[in-house]
């Protein structure tokens, strides 16, 4: 993924805009598998290009993760109405990805998204 793509696509997440990931999670209560892929590649791909790395993305990424995890918890708040369709069972595994992704892009180590350390796989 091109590194102008990556920052759109990290922007429209955080931006809750244009059928980003979170756009589906927020505004569609829908936890769109392509749109999670997509958005964690744009992490990796930022990770990849040093030159990239700024405080502004890490300030929309890690928003963008604070937001994931309220929506997994209101997911399963009794007392809340929010619940999300298509929520998968192993949501576990999608937090791991995601979690590395960001350990990764602050501290520079691209073997922290290596893809053989996953069970997670993006689908072919």
């Amino acid at each position: 993924m091109k590194t102008e793509i990556a920052k759109q696509i990290m922007l429209d997440n955080y931006k809750i805009e244009n059928n980003s990931f979170m756009f589906f999670l927020h505004e569609k209560n829908y936890f769109s598998e392509e749109a999670f892929w997509e958005f964690y590649e744009s992490i990796t791909a930022l990770t990849l290009c040093v030159e990239e790395r700024s405080m502004e993305i890490a300030e929309q990424i890690t928003q963008n993760y604070q937001r994931l995890l309220k929506y997994i918890v209101f997911h399963f708040d009794p007392n809340d109405d929010f619940t999300l369709e298509n929520f998968p069972e192993n949501y576990v595994d999608y937090l791991e990805r995601i979690e590395y992704a960001l350990m990764a892009y602050f501290r520079g180590n691209v073997k922290l998204i290596d893809n053989d350390i996953f069970e997670l796989q993006k689908p072919e």
